[in-house]
C-alpha cells in the first residue's frame, strides 16, 4: 500500500475495484489497488481502492456519479 493514501472504495470482488480504478483513471485521478496475496484466503478479502488524500473527495464524487458508491 502506498503510504499516506486514502481509501475511497471497497468491493467484495477485485474486478469491481478494477472498474472503479479505470473510471478514476479516465477522469485523471491516480489510484491504486493494493496486492492482497498475503491473505490465506484472498477470495475472502475485500478489494480496496486508494488515492491521494487531496483527490479523495473528487474520486468519491466520480464513483457516486457512476453508481459505484450508493451512499
Amino acid at each position: 500500500m502506498k503510504e499516506g493514501w486514502t481509501k475511497v472504495f471497497s468491493a467484495p470482488e477485485y474486478y469491481q475495484a478494477k472498474i472503479a480504478e479505470d473510471i478514476l483513471k479516465q477522469n485523471g485521478i491516480e489510484s491504486h489497488i493494493p496486492n492482497r496475496t498475503d491473505s490465506i484466503f484472498p477470495s475472502v478479502v475485500e478489494a480496496e481502492l486508494y488515492t491521494l488524500p487531496e483527490k479523495a473527495e473528487k474520486a468519491v464524487a466520480i464513483l457516486r456519479e457512476n453508481d459505484l458508491i450508493k451512499e
